[in-house]
């Protein structure tokens, strides 16, 4: 292997190493928000709840998303302390940066009093969830 190709490998591996702490919660922040978010479905088709008034499930979902979204700003900060041109740095930042913005349509989402608003903001962040998957398949491409 040349230089360059060994000192490209090193930079890669400094962002695995940034990343790969943090992947394992985002991957279980991930089940706990949609587990929360199916409990919420579930109260919601029961009428449960009564309108303008957060219910448990509700909470249980935000806060979920909050812990979801606290992990990802943590990655992301984690990996702007990796050199500037280390491989896959900027595809890291811009998966991470894709995931906050889904996690924070979604929050709004699920904020929002207006049906019609709080759709749009679900379309959206269903958008970036794709966009952020898509990155995340090329960050790991980048990082084998």
């Amino acid at each position: 292997m040349s230089p360059t190709q060994e000192a490209g490998g090193v930079k890669a591996a400094a962002v695995s190493a940034a990343i790969e702490p943090f992947r394992p919660r985002l991957e279980d922040d991930a089940r706990d928000f949609s587990a929360a978010l199916l409990a919420l479905a579930k109260s919601n088709a029961r009428g449960a709840g009564s309108f303008n008034q957060a219910s448990p499930q509700d909470k249980a979902a935000l806060k979920a998303l909050s812990r979801w979204r606290r992990d990802a700003q943590h990655a992301l900060h984690r990996v702007r302390t990796v050199p500037t041109g280390a491989a896959g740095r900027s595809l890291a930042e811009r998966w991470l940066k894709a995931q906050i913005a889904a996690l924070e349509l979604q929050r709004q989402s699920l904020s929002l009093v207006d049906p019609n608003l709080a759709a749009d903001a679900a379309r959206s962040a269903g958008e970036r969830v794709e966009e952020y998957q898509r990155l995340e398949g090329r960050l790991d491409r980048v990082l084998a």
